[in-house]
């Protein structure tokens, strides 16, 4: 159980809540009624989500290995600074300020002496809704705003010793305040219809609300003692349910139509607090003359990222460059999500050259690169190691290099795509963890005006993608091609060997450093002392129900880790020996291929088709 705050549990946390979010999408967009029905909400969470981790990943590694609490604020400033920077649509720069509430109150707490306990944790979650509520111009009851304040206040109330609704009285413990912050923000979820009508018309609850649930259901994983990505794995975290009928055809709810801007306008804008509060006037005003709604400005320190729908984006930008020079500008049509950017308008010629400077310097794409698709199909594959992609190449495809071994993010994704330039695309991200950002790439391509086709094939390892690629044919008709590409990466049984680096509990029992796992289809299946008895024990479970062939993929760092069952050193080749004489003592039909894949962290892929 943790005591204090640090920043490996809000690294943990981070890239648990990017999993459950990507998991929930779907059902996030299909609830999105509000304030536009556009069904977007669940991708523009992700996407932020996913910026916030960009964020991190890019923070210093000695700021947050500071010791504890000090560690825990630098994490939390790099997600909220990435999550402004990357925010989508107004759930995402809501996202981003309920992130920098956290942040800020983490960090003065730290600064004060204080121990980033559960009563910082209680403040911190105040914190975070009350600069919500501020960031948006006019706040509206039955939304992410409401479900935010109330866990806020059921927080608040454990660590004050205020008895909870049923007379609960809780120990203020990191467990009780995320539980009562979870349970207050589902009741007050449910709450949503009876508050706002159009959710209440349609027979949903607000879908930013049930994304700021799902984050405080990660965080009560955490500070409960479970895993938190475990938990997202084995859906122990609770990600919502379909949408209900009200809401099928992709969130096309059962309302009467109503009149809505036509644009929303995105961008950065640095300014100080009175050129803020002069546009904040600007903008306000736009709105109150029925030009605009849905204003949200968030951020801090001269950093502002500024949201409004409008009827004709002109006015709101010239407002913005009369104060500065705004970057990072995208501009939707709502009514059809096509993307244009400020390429596409005439507003201002120095807008231009300013946002592809700031923009590309952040190295975030904001949404999917506008370009016109030629005729032609390519295949996308995430490559973790030299010796995987030049056999992607080998086959036909385009492979995309994946950092510090994680499947690309949507953002490369997207460049990726355009960057083919052809009408029809399949991705091949070749792990589970990748899936969400690579579905999320594709719709905002669909929501784009390239005219370019993209379908995910759900591969989840390495040897599926091989498999799948082994069988793609650029001649036959796009779907027919998905679906044998398909068929072939799910009739692909996977498994893979890791050197453990620490003792933990895993589902095999108790690991040591040093040992070796076994995972098969993602979980720890046996732990064994060396690489050989492992790789041996595995294929032996792969195929036993059969199969035809065994495809094994070496990474960096096999020579060093095998040993033979006398402790000699096997180099790879000798294992690779080893694996196929086991197999074919036992199954002489089967074949046994395998390629130097040299990726890192897994000295042995296993796949059986």
């Amino acid at each position: 159980m943790l005591e204090t705050l640090d920043g490996p549990a809000v690294r943990l946390w981070a890239r648990a809540c990017l999993a459950a979010l990507g998991r929930a999408r779907e059902e996030l967009d299909a609830l999105n009624v509000f304030p536009v029905p556009d069904a977007d909400t669940g991708t523009n969470l992700f996407l932020t989500f996913e910026s916030a981790c960009e964020g991190l990943d890019a923070l210093d590694p000695g700021a947050e290995a500071e010791a504890g609490e000090a560690g825990a604020a630098a994490a939390l400033g790099a997600l909220a600074a990435g999550a402004l920077k990357g925010a989508h649509g107004n759930s995402g720069v809501i996202l981003s300020q309920l992130l920098r509430g956290l942040a800020d109150e983490v960090g003065a707490a730290i600064r004060d002496g204080q121990p980033a306990g559960p009563r910082v944790l209680a403040a911190a979650l105040a914190d975070a809704a009350e600069l919500a509520w501020q960031a948006v111009a006019v706040p509206v009851e039955g939304t992410m705003l409401t479900v935010a304040r109330a866990a806020a206040d059921a927080a608040c109330a454990v660590v004050d010793g205020t008895n909870l609704p049923g007379d609960w009285t809780l120990e203020p413990t990191f467990a009780a305040v995320a539980e009562a912050a979870r349970d207050a923000a589902e009741a007050a979820l449910a709450l949503t219809p009876s508050q706002l009508p159009v959710l209440g018309q349609a027979g949903v609850v607000d879908a930013g609300g049930r994304g700021v649930c799902i984050l405080l259901d990660v965080l009560a994983a955490l500070l409960g003692g479970y895993d938190p990505t475990r938990a997202v794995r084995v859906g122990r975290v609770r990600v919502p349910p379909r949408a209900v009928s009200a809401v099928s055809n992709n969130g096309a709810a059962r309302t009467k139509p109503v009149a809505s801007p036509s644009f929303e306008v995105l961008y950065m804008l640095e300014a100080s607090e009175p050129q803020l509060a002069q546009l904040r006037s600007t903008l306000e005003e736009l709105c109150e003359q029925g030009d605009g709604d849905s204003l949200v400005i968030a951020g801090g320190d001269g950093a502002y990222r500024v949201h409004i729908h409008v009827d004709q984006p002109g006015p709101a930008i010239e407002a913005a460059i009369r104060l500065g020079r705004p970057y990072d500008l995208t501009v939707t049509a709502l009514a059809n999500c096509s993307v244009a950017t400020q390429s596409d308008n005439a507003w201002d010629g120095e807008l231009v050259g300013a946002h592809s400077a700031e923009s590309q310097s952040a190295g975030h794409t904001a949404a999917a690169p506008h370009y016109r698709a030629a005729p032609g199909r390519a295949v996308l594959a995430a490559a973790p190691g030299p010796g995987i992609a030049e056999l992607f190449a080998e086959a036909g495809a385009i492979p995309l290099a994946c950092t510090s071994g994680r499947p690309p993010n949507s953002a490369q994704l997207s460049r990726a795509i355009a960057d083919a330039g052809v009408e029809e695309i399949i991705i091949l991200v070749n792990d589970p963890d990748g899936l969400a950002a690579a579905s999320a790439a594709a719709e905002q391509v669909h929501r784009g005006s390239s005219g370019a086709r993209v379908a995910v094939v759900p591969s989840k390892a390495v040897v599926q993608g091989i498999a799948a690629v082994a069988v793609h044919e650029p001649g036959r008709r796009f779907d027919a091609d998905i679906v044998a590409m398909t068929a072939a990466a799910g009739a692909t049984r996977h498994a893979a060997l890791q050197v453990a680096v620490e003792d933990a509990w895993t589902m095999a029992g108790v690991c040591h450093a040093g040992d070796v796992l076994g995972f098969i289809e993602g979980d720890v299946a046996l732990i064994r002392s060396t690489l050989l008895e492992a790789a041996l024990a595995v294929v032996d479970r792969m195929v036993s129900a059969g199969g035809e062939m065994v495809t094994l993929v070496t990474g960096d760092g096999l020579d060093e880790a095998s040993g033979g069952p006398d402790g000699t050193r096997l180099d790879a080749a000798e294992l690779v020996e080893a694996v196929r004489a086991r197999v074919h003592a036992t199954r002489p039909e089967m074949d046994v291929v395998a390629y130097e894949g040299g990726q890192s962290g897994w000295p042995l892929l296993i796949g059986v088709e």
